[in-house]
């Protein structure tokens, strides 16, 4: 009889927050939609940073609300996000992209695998020279392309997705027909992980419903969920202690994009070394195809990883810092002066094209991933933490951070939400103002960083400083330290 009592009480509540979350829902296609009908262009993102912004809003009470779920009685609250997740990424499957045009460089890889032509033997410019009847000005794979010059950055993975997405005959929206299938898998496995990890299977909303996952993915189309999917399929391995399948998992992660590889070092205690053998061994063999292409193979991507910068954070504090003190002209002594005095040093001429700014940042920032890495075997940390964590460092410290790269850690945040990743999965969008404005690559306007990151770094500092404040209090007074702001300080 009390037990009744005690579902009479709740059903209210239970009912007002499915309520809530179909509301919040609503609110947050009504934007999608109306961006569809104020779309960005060169010059033009106000109106849709508006929109997306609106959108934002809705989402993060969602998620609010999400957070304040407990494992009970969220089958129908579940099966609304799930729903509206769905709706959302309908919403935007069949309109054309309008943030990037990737996917058109994604169709014409594909496309050249159909033809039975290795994709990485050049960049689109030399084959349409090479070719000049078979690369239309019209045709949109060719003139919406951006940088033809450069040969393909894409690993044998993501070709077979082009591939089959270009197979499908339908343009762009075969390509990105696929995608959104990737990232409605993904969705599934983020489920599957949640439950296993004893989590609140509601809180995969804050992936699901995400404005920055859903517009990247099915409007833009950007191949990430294809390897976050292998990442995730990797964490649940782990977690069924399936060493070789996780391995095996982060390998075909890393043939669609080359993030995963740097997810190893989270799980060296978790894998033996010789599952990390075979997942290597099969990352070279599927290049094998594709030898014939000699150094092409990874032409592509040493030209990317060689002049690539954009919407950097970490990486750009320390580029400047670097360009401030200017070392260059003193590490140029240091090498002549070894030339000078040591025989047979003529390979040292070699350090003369790495000892500018920009270099010397890459270089730091590459020893602070390591250092990382080091830290997260060092103090053991635990496996799916530790690649949260490794892609965020990585996220910060690289040169180039697109806002559709931030689709790698956006999982992650189901599992431990953060504040600050959320609020800056919401800002990082403010890049295409740069982007819009002076086209790819250039940034007409670099204060726009500051406004994106700088809420970010805020957040983390004074969480740090909270938690520092609690160890003190701690230690003098005898007390565990209380939480500081629920689970989503995270």
């Amino acid at each position: 009889m009390l037990r009744c009592r005690r579902v009479q009480l709740n059903r209210p509540s239970a009912l007002a927050a499915f309520i809530r979350f179909v509301a919040l829902g609503a609110a947050i296609e009504c934007g999608f939609g109306l961006m569809l009908l104020h779309p960005p262009g060169p010059g033009r993102v106000s109106a849709w940073l508006a929109l997306f912004f609106a959108a934002f809003a809705g989402y993060a009470l969602a998620v609010r609300a999400a957070l304040g779920q407990g494992p009970d009685g969220a089958g129908p609250h579940l099966r609304v996000v799930l729903g509206f997740a769905i709706l959302f990424r309908l919403t935007f499957l069949f309109a054309s992209p309008a943030l990037s045009n990737d996917l058109y460089r994604y169709l014409w890889d594909g496309r050249q695998i159909l033809a039975g032509v290795n994709p990485y033997s050049g960049s689109p410019a030399e084959y349409a020279n090479r070719h000049p009847g078979e690369a239309a000005p019209q045709d949109p794979a060719w003139a919406r392309m951006d940088h033809a010059d450069v040969p393909t950055v894409y690993p044998p993975a993501a070709q077979a997705l082009f591939a089959g997405g270009a197979a499908l005959g339908r343009g762009v929206y075969g390509i990105k027909t696929l995608v959104v299938l990737a990232d409605l898998l993904l969705i599934g496995v983020l489920l599957a992980l949640l439950r296993r990890r004893g989590v609140p299977a509601i809180r995969v909303l804050i992936y699901a419903w995400n404005p920055l996952a859903v517009t990247e993915v099915a409007w833009s189309g950007h191949l990430e969920p294809a390897g976050v999917l292998c990442v995730l399929l990797a964490g649940v391995a782990i977690i069924q202690k399936r060493q070789a399948r996780a391995a095996l998992a982060l390998a075909l992660g890393g043939l669609v994009k080359l993030v995963p590889l740097v997810l190893f070092a989270a799980l060296l205690r978790s894998i033996r070394g010789r599952f990390v053998g075979l997942a290597l061994l099969v990352f070279l063999m599927a290049w094998w195809p594709y030898r014939a292409a000699g150094p092409g193979l990874v032409a592509g991507l040493r030209e990317y990883a060689g002049s690539w910068m954009g919407n950097e954070s970490l990486f750009g504090v320390a580029h400047a810092v670097i360009a401030w003190i200017d070392p260059t002209p003193d590490l140029k002594d240091a090498i002549a002066f070894a030339r000078r005095h040591v025989p047979n040093s003529g390979a040292l001429d070699r350090l003369y094209g790495w000892v500018y700014p920009i270099d010397l940042a890459k270089g730091v920032c590459a020893l602070a991933a390591v250092a990382v890495a080091a830290w997260l075997v060092r103090r053991r940390v635990e496996p799916l933490r530790g690649m949260y964590l490794m892609t965020g460092a990585v996220l910060l410290l690289s040169p180039t951070a697109h806002p559709w790269y931030f689709l790698w850690i956006l999982p992650w945040l189901c599992l431990f939400p953060s504040v600050p990743w959320i609020l800056l999965s919401g800002l990082v969008p403010l890049a295409y103002v740069n982007l819009g404005a002076a086209g790819r690559g250039l940034e007409p306007y670099p204060w726009i960083r500051l406004v994106e990151y700088a809420p970010f770094f805020a957040l983390v500092g004074l969480r740090l400083r909270r938690e520092r404040q609690g160890k003190g209090g701690q230690g003098t007074s005898g007390e565990a330290p209380a939480r500081i702001a629920g689970p989503a300080a995270g």
